[in-house]
């Protein structure tokens, strides 16, 4: 187990140094998760005891939202005064992300169409090249 926990820790600490040094837009955590994954590829296989490490911290996961309700609890009455653009700052931010998400998979949809139907397509001799 400990081993796993040093391997977790490597990996984010190289995200940090990368996201600071390189000066990345991507938070450091990402980095590092990336870079762990791209460790479990090059291993071909997952550890016994990173599995074990990971079970354990989603076993506690909801203690991680503990402070979020303690924070709407706090600050209920800015919650309160600021209803109408948190509201809105919600909804917009989700009917975005639809919006996004539909665009994107529909241009999506279009390309693989476009594959298929050039696969179909029968083969079309070539003009041929005529030089004198």
């Amino acid at each position: 187990m400990l081993e796993a926990l040093a391997r977790v820790f490597v990996w984010l600490s190289a995200g940090e140094i990368l996201m600071r040094v390189g000066g990345l837009p991507v938070p450091a955590p990402v980095i590092g998760l990336v870079l762990l994954y791209v460790d479990l590829l090059y291993r071909r296989r997952l550890p016994d005891d990173l599995g074990t490490l990971a079970d354990r911290v989603l076993s506690m996961l909801g203690m991680l939202f503990v402070p979020a309700g303690v924070g709407v609890v706090a600050y209920s009455d800015v919650l309160h005064a600021e209803f109408v653009p948190i509201a809105a700052a919600i909804l917009g931010g989700t009917f975005a992300t639809m919006l996004a998400t539909a665009l994107a998979a529909d241009l999506i949809l279009m390309q693989e169409r476009r594959r298929e139907l050039s696969r179909a397509e029968p083969e079309r001799p070539e003009a041929a090249d005529v030089t004198a």
